[in-house]
């Protein structure tokens, strides 16, 4: 292995562990030098990689986003169509089987920590792209809320299978993919009829 493979592999590792002790105890009670210890390294050699607990959070958000981003991008070089609309829902659901739940408590339990980062606007930049590609043409709020509640099924589901609420992972990621399809397909969203008056 030469030097800068062992470089690379410290510092994915470093953000390995920083995802899951920023998701299970969260971004600001966790320092460095716990970082450093969990990965068997000082906290000089954490220090190469990272000065602070932001650029490594950063770095977890940058890899995630990314490859949102390449989906969107993927995506539009094709045709819209509604078979291109489900083959990016399944490319997404993937990403976020990849990334795991760890990346959905972390998003959760540190949102005001990551809204204060300067990554924070690139963020709400490609999740809006992402529900562009999959709304129709000249969606209204109705169509595009329901491009937001099927993306947003695969982070329930994650949340579920974390507490133990029912079924097994693999059972959960099914029905997420399944139910968040039947989502994006829904015909026009029915408005609430209006309330009845009051009766006398």
């Amino acid at each position: 292995m030469t030097v800068d493979s062992r470089r690379t592999d410290t510092r994915e590792r470093a953000l390995a562990v920083a995802l899951e002790l920023f998701a299970q105890q969260g971004y600001t009670v966790t320092s460095l030098r716990e970082i450093a210890e969990r990965l068997g390294v000082t906290k000089a050699a954490l220090y190469f990689h990272f000065r602070t607990k932001e650029e490594i959070l950063t770095a977890i958000l940058r890899g995630y986003l990314d490859g949102i981003a390449a989906l969107v991008v993927t995506a539009e070089a094709s045709p819209r169509s509604p078979e291109r609309q489900e083959r990016l829902l399944r490319a997404f659901a993937a990403h976020q089987q990849q990334w795991g739940s760890d990346l959905t408590l972390l998003v959760r339990q540190n949102a005001t920590e990551i809204h204060g980062l300067p990554i924070a606007a690139e963020i709400k930049e490609v999740m809006q792209s992402m529900i562009a590609v999959l709304a129709p043409p000249g969606a209204d709020t109705a169509q595009r809320l329901r491009v937001r509640t099927a993306l947003t099924t695969f982070q329930v589901a994650a949340l579920t299978a974390i507490r133990d609420e029912e079924g097994n992972e693999a059972e959960l990621r099914e029905a997420a993919l399944a139910l968040a399809l039947e989502i994006l397909r829904g015909g026009p969203a029915v408005s609430a009829p209006p309330a009845s008056p009051p009766a006398g």
